[in-house]
């Protein structure tokens, strides 16, 4: 299925699951056709409520963050120039008012034209009473009366001056918008232009049975009035748009309206369908500028799952010393809790969508990415990722370790961020858009992490000097990466049996480094081992380094002696079985100096966690868990 289709196909389903024009309070709604709305910013929308007589009742203007929702034209969607559309109904004080004849004009025009045809009494009486208000020759004085107190303002046309407390304040009317109210409209019921449904249905019909050119719409394959006017969507943006430029159409197409055949009722849905879901927070996620991730399913339109690629994922159940072997063992375990914030609404019938939107000009959106994938096949490939790519992290707050999966975001902060103010930065924008984009493709295809990802990661392990804060997250989301390449799985538990070169070389450089690190002050905390200055030259070069290494810890294994003998005994030994076995394996061997791979940053680690978890009661707390 096609992005356009789908979201055709979301919003008829929306509309059978009674989400369209669903006003709770609590969330973005998906808005009935031919409506559009708009948020308060608590000075721009002046709510007038009138009693069921007519007369004026309150004047205010709406809180910030209100939402109002009203009927809008072909041509007011997307009104632009001197003298734009007006809609029917909720409109500037400018087409409101008289003040300005031919907006007024205008404005009377498209209201009349839908009153004349209204066929429900109770939005006939609803309109009737609006209708009567604003015909009055003074009406905007009685809406400025009660709205900043007769003797309080001074008006010039639309410019108003008042005063607040003790401050002179102005405003210009022409700028802001009037919807109404009505009290004691549906017995002690006060019903507004936003929540009155029946007003928008009538409106759709209205719309819906005028004489206008039809035509069989490409997209729904049904018989509409066809459109070339489009809503915007990120500002002025269509999802639907053809170039003015002849070249892209000349030679196949008369002119750039035979492109594509469009209904407006099809338009209408898929815009308003991208548009709630780039409201909704839990269907969107910003990708930095002005490109959206934007997903959903066929049975959870609104994602009350809260589904979220880019989230980090953390197992439920914690990980103790004698499960460490087997850390990212999924067996047991439901992905939906993973990458599902919520309680999962969706079943694993269902179809699940996801696409990368950018807005590409000020008038064109363009789609970077779509699937349409069953949601059964999206938890396999959830799975493969959590398996291919987890590691064990602690947890302060619960004091457990758990297997997690590290974020899209820190795949891409620690592999391409560059450490400001402990925090991990990308700067060129475009870049982090297209790598993040490749990660989504890559995890909803079940396929492996891009290559340049883990390339880049192989190389900044190797630079610590380069991470004063942010080491730990590197640290962690490189072992997370590596911990099944090649399908070798990695453990976090110390294998003492492992030959393999580059492991043994981290093992060794993990208790030069706390040899040095366990005679260290708390007021030393921040100092930095030699084993951390000379780690880049280690991986490089690591027989080469590791006797420089062991030079410069003799006189700290010194002080070791006269404090914790028992823990140096401990060091030791680990130093001498691991020479031991570099010997034995690869003493006369010409890779013996050769760079390290990736499996010495799992023998660093397991040899810490060791080195931290197995040591004697009285000697743990000096030696210092580095890699935390």
């Amino acid at each position: 299925m096609d992005f356009l289709t789908a979201l055709l196909h979301a919003y008829d389903t929306s509309k059978e699951q009674g989400l369209v024009d669903r006003q709770k309070g609590d969330g973005t709604v998906l808005l009935p056709l031919y409506h559009t709305n708009m948020v308060s910013h608590g000075n721009d929308i002046i709510q007038v409520t009138l009693t069921n007589k007519g007369e004026l009742s309150l004047v205010e203007f709406l809180p910030e963050k209100d939402t109002v929702i009203f009927p809008v034209t072909n041509d007011s969607i997307a009104r632009s120039g001197k003298n734009p559309p007006s809609h029917p109904l909720v409109d500037k004080v400018s087409y409101i008012a008289t003040e300005d004849e031919k907006l007024h004009s205008m404005y009377l025009d498209e209201f009349n034209h839908w009153y004349q045809e209204v066929k429900d009494k109770e939005v006939k009486d609803f309109l009737t009473i609006i209708k009567q208000f604003i015909s009055k020759e003074h009406f905007l004085d009685e809406i400025l009366d009660k709205l900043y107190g007769k003797e309080n303002y001074a008006r010039n046309q639309l410019k108003i001056h008042y005063t607040e407390g003790k401050k002179d304040k102005r405003a210009d009317l022409s700028k802001i918008f009037l919807t109404f109210a009505i009290n004691d409209f549906r017995g002690y019921q006060t019903v507004s232009v936003t929540n009155f449904e029946e007003l928008h249905e009538d409106y759709i019909q209205y719309v819906e049975a005028q004489d206008v050119s039809r035509g069989i719409c490409n997209i729904s394959g049904e018989e509409q009035q066809l459109t070339t006017k489009h809503r915007g969507l990120l500002g002025n943006a269509k999802l639907v748009s053809v170039s003015n430029n002849k070249e892209t159409y000349i030679g196949r197409f008369k002119n750039k309206d035979d492109i594509i055949r469009v209904g407006r009722r099809t338009s209408e849905k898929v815009h308003l369908m991208l548009k709630y879901l780039l409201e909704n927070q839990n269907s969107r996620r910003w990708l930095g500028g002005q490109q959206y991730l934007v997903n959903w399913f066929s049975d959870d339109i609104a994602n009350e799952s809260q589904f979220d690629v880019s989230v980090a994922s953390v197992m439920p159940f914690p990980t103790n010393e004698s499960s460490r072997s087997k850390v990212v063992s999924l067996e047991n375990k439901e992905v939906g809790q993973s990458f599902i914030r919520g309680v999962r609404q969706f079943s694993k019938d269902a179809n699940y969508y996801v696409a990368i939107i950018d807005k590409a000009s000020n008038g064109r959106i363009s789609l970077k990415f779509f699937r349409d994938l069953q949601a059964s096949q999206l938890l396999t490939n959830l799975k493969k990722w959590q398996t291919t790519y987890s590691w064990e992290r602690y947890y302060t707050q619960y004091e457990q370790v758990y297997p997690t999966t590290p974020s899209l975001w820190q795949f891409l902060q620690t592999a391409y961020g560059i450490e400001r103010n402990g925090r991990l930065e990308i700067d060129n924008d475009n870049f982090k858009k297209d790598q993040f984009q490749k990660m989504v493709i890559s995890l909803i295809d079940g396929k492996q992490i891009p290559a340049n990802i883990s390339t880049a990661l192989d190389m900044n392990i190797r630079k610590p000097m380069n991470y004063e804060k942010m080491w730990s997250q590197l640290q962690f989301v490189t072992l997370a990466i590596f911990s099944h390449k090649n399908g070798e799985e990695q453990s976090p538990v110390l294998d003492k049996e492992s030959t393999n070169r580059s492991y043994l070389f981290g093992r060794l450089l993990a208790v030069l480094n706390q040899i040095e690190a366990a005679t260290y002050s708390h007021s030393d905390k921040q100092r930095v081992t030699n084993a951390q200055k000379f780690w880049t030259s280690y991986t490089n070069h690591p027989a080469k380094t590791m006797q420089t290494l062991i030079d410069k810890t003799k006189s700290y294994e010194k002080a070791l002696q006269n404090t914790y003998p028992g823990l140096l005994f401990k060091l030791n030994n680990e130093k001498q079985e691991i020479i031991s076995l570099l010997n034995d394996n690869y003493l006369d061997s010409a890779d013996l100096n050769k760079s390290l791979d990736y499996h010495f940053i799992f023998g660093y680690y397991a040899e810490n966690q060791f080195l931290y978890t197995k040591t004697e009661k009285n000697e743990s707390e000096e030696v210092k868990n580095v890699n935390e």
